[in-house]
């Protein structure tokens, strides 16, 4: 039976009850190193924290269909490293110089007394965390030179040792370890040696195996007469643990997905120098849709070639470039960007305003008093400063993109934004002034509860960056968090759109000389041939002799000629599919070249030869008459809406639902192809991003 891990994709902690189920369970413990353990923490919380990462740049290279290279480069400032970050570093040097050098102490960063050879200035760096992929890495510097990196085992038994140590220790620091009346979890950690043993071989075994398991094995049936023995008891009571302290080891499970399915990349760098720029390709993943209709698979010579990425970053990184280039023959005429970094902001906002609208409710019917009033009106400040905040943004960014925030879907949302911020105030019993949000008009149970429906609606934890000015062959778009904004999540979703044009116009003119060059050979020749200016007359007739060779000669070695002349791109690249329809023109001129010769070639009926050479030039002419009718020139949009920008994009441009969205067009082929894109490029293997998809889709807010 053929196995489908699209269909089954399996988490980290799925991964390890397989192993723990499957692994043989050791007679002893596996060889972990405390040292090594300390090491794979400090290279996780480097990998995660990216405080050394000052900038990371993606650079896109898009010639070929459904075909991209992708070239990433990272700033790195080793003085940015915390004191513990950096001693991790240079920690694994000495360990790695133990092996080196027998019999000599564990070197130092400037240890004078190391023998010539040993690698003492040298610090291991994390520079990238990305979905596993067993591709070769190369590193550079700066100056083109390949860096030494960590091989893949040498990395998993460090994230091994580190995963293991970091179980234990949550574990030891559980109320239940001194729980006098269960001593389950104490006598896990400290006399069921071979549950625990077992735990370390299933997560070495899950890390440095170069194969992961794609869905849990079917377990045999219990043969009968038998029951569990020592060896299933302790599969069972290690499996038990994870089972009973889930809730515990929530986010380590969270660390263990990374550990199982990503790959650290480790560097080794020069302590000496603080500045670093290192650069290495990433592999990319193609996702491959449905194959489109054979209508849809024409294009107008003015439409765009449409391009998704996505990716994954940490979600503390400072700042995001990515970069496409095309040839120099097509230009990237918008190029947006989209990530959920303001999740976890917008999901906290949304259960707040709900909160305070329960509480203000509350105060307004039964009042507790000038405290209560208080306490309602410092919430109140707290969530609309929020939310006004995160409408600035949005508004902004909007504004940036030539749209606006629409009005009718965030009514409440904007009515709280202007209590926020307007500055009015109501007036007390004595006719004075009161700038209160608890007594403003404004403000109300239903409005707070609306504008928590109304942010989670229109995706407003979705930003948007737009760059589309000047448009040419190399277009890029920048990110950039926040520093005020701290994510306590591991890692947040890039999501890119780029739309690539031909609008030199140079092939469909070459096009159309090629099709009047051919028809007026027709005519000339069926001119001569039937001796008349008009040869589609139904009184004309055939010369006598008429000489098939040269008619043939001239019907197929001149159009062809011409046709090599054509400069009409390959048709797997870019620029081939943006010129498929002047390409189909060109093949319909030249077939009906080929049926007119055969005709003269096989047939003396007159009648025959006129209606062929008068189908065939039709033919020919009606032909560039739709192409010209499809080229017509497009208007440059600021940001083509696609159904992948989120709601309240969408509804600023003039659409309110998803739907609408995907009827707004800038032309007529948009309108039928702007629902897919033409090549989807992504840093995560097709299992990731489907199980991401499953789990989480970066449209949708977790809350919601």
């Amino acid at each position: 039976m053929l196995i489908d891990p699209d269909v089954h994709p399996m988490s980290g902690i799925d991964c390890l009850q397989e192993a723990i189920e499957t692994v043989p369970i050791p007679s002893a413990p596996p060889r972990l190193s405390r040292d090594g353990a300390a090491v794979g923490l400090a290279f996780l919380d480097i990998a995660l924290r990216q405080n050394h990462v000052r900038r990371l740049t993606e650079r896109l290279t898009l010639v070929e269909h459904r075909t991209a290279r992708c070239a990433t480069e990272v700033d790195i400032s080793l003085g940015l490293l915390d004191p513990e970050q950096r001693e991790a570093a240079l920690l694994y040097q000495q360990i790695r110089s133990r092996s080196i050098i027998a019999g000599h102490e564990p070197l130092g960063p400037h240890d004078s007394a190391a023998p010539h050879g040993a690698l003492k200035d040298v610090m291991w760096v994390p520079i990238s965390l990305a979905r596993r992929s067993y591709a070769p890495v190369d590193v550079v510097n700066g100056e083109g030179v390949k860096l030494p990196r960590l091989t893949q085992y040498e990395t998993s038994r460090l994230l091994a040792s580190a995963m293991y140590r970091l179980f234990r220790l949550i574990l030891a620091s559980h109320p239940d370890v001194t729980d006098p009346t269960d001593k389950s979890l104490h006598d896990f950690l400290f006399y069921s040696d071979k549950a625990r043993w077992l735990v370390q071989a299933a997560l070495v075994t899950l890390l440095t195996e170069r194969s992961k398991p794609a869905v849990i094995s079917k377990r045999g049936k219990r043969t009968e007469g038998t029951v569990s023995g020592f060896d299933a008891e302790c599969r069972k009571a290690a499996w038990n643990i994870f089972i009973r302290y889930r809730s515990t080891l929530h986010e380590y499970m969270s660390l263990l997905d990374l550990a199982v399915n990503d790959y650290l990349l480790v560097v080794a760098l020069d302590p000496s120098q603080d500045e670093h720029l290192l650069a290495f390709d990433s592999p990319l993943h193609v996702e491959v849709g449905r194959r489109r209709s054979l209508f849809r698979q024409f294009r107008p010579t003015s439409g765009a070639y449409w391009v998704e990425y996505r990716t994954r970053l940490p979600a503390n990184l400072r700042a995001y470039h990515l970069v496409a280039q095309t040839e120099e023959t097509l230009e990237i005429d918008t190029m947006c960007l989209t990530s959920n970094a303001d999740e976890s902001i917008v999901s906290s906002l949304s259960a707040d305003l709900r909160t305070v609208s329960s509480e203000l409710q509350s105060e307004r019917q039964r009042p507790t008093g000038r405290r209560g009033e208080r306490i309602v009106e410092l919430e109140l400040q707290s969530c609309l400063r929020r939310l006004s905040e995160l409408l600035r943004r949005r508004r902004w960014e909007a504004s940036k993109a030539n749209i606006e925030l629409s009005e009718d879907a965030l009514q409440a949302a904007k009515s709280l934004e202007h209590a926020a911020i307007a500055g009015e105030a109501v007036e007390n019993v004595d006719r004075e002034p009161y700038s209160s949000l608890f007594r403003h008009r404004l403000v109300t149970p239903e409005r707070l509860s609306q504008a928590a429906a109304e942010i989670a609606q229109q995706q407003l934890h979705l930003d948007l960056s737009v760059e589309n000015d000047p448009a040419s062959p190399r277009a890029h778009v920048y990110w950039r968090r926040d520093p005020s904004r701290v994510d306590r999540r591991n890692s947040i979703q890039i999501f890119a759109e780029m739309f690539i044009r031909d609008n030199s116009g140079a092939r469909p003119a070459s096009v159309i000389l090629y099709v009047a060059g051919v028809v007026g050979i027709s005519y000339l020749l069926g001119a001569l041939l039937f001796e008349s200016y008009w040869p589609f007359g139904a009184g004309v007739r055939l010369h006598q002799p008429v000489s098939s060779d040269a008619i043939i000669a001239v019907l197929l070695l001149v159009p062809g000629f011409f046709y090599t002349r054509l400069n009409l791109p390959v048709p797997q690249t870019i620029a081939g599919q943006l010129q498929k329809v002047p390409r189909m023109v060109a093949r319909v001129t030249i077939g009906a070249a080929a049926v007119m010769a055969a005709t003269f070639a096989a047939s003396d009926d007159t009648d025959m030869v006129r209606y062929v050479l008068a189908a065939g030039i039709v033919a020919s002419l009606l032909s560039v008459l739709a192409m010209l009718l499809l080229s017509r020139p497009m208007v440059r949009d600021k940001l083509p809406v696609t159904s992948k920008l989120p709601i309240w994009v969408q509804a600023g441009a003039g659409a309110t639902t998803p739907n609408q969205a995907r009827g707004r067009v800038h032309s007529w082929w948009l309108r039928r192809n702007k629902t897919r894109p033409d090549a989807v490029f992504s840093t995560t293997n097709v299992q990731s991003v489907r199980a991401e998809e499953a789990g989480h889709d970066i449209r949708q807010p977790r809350h919601a």
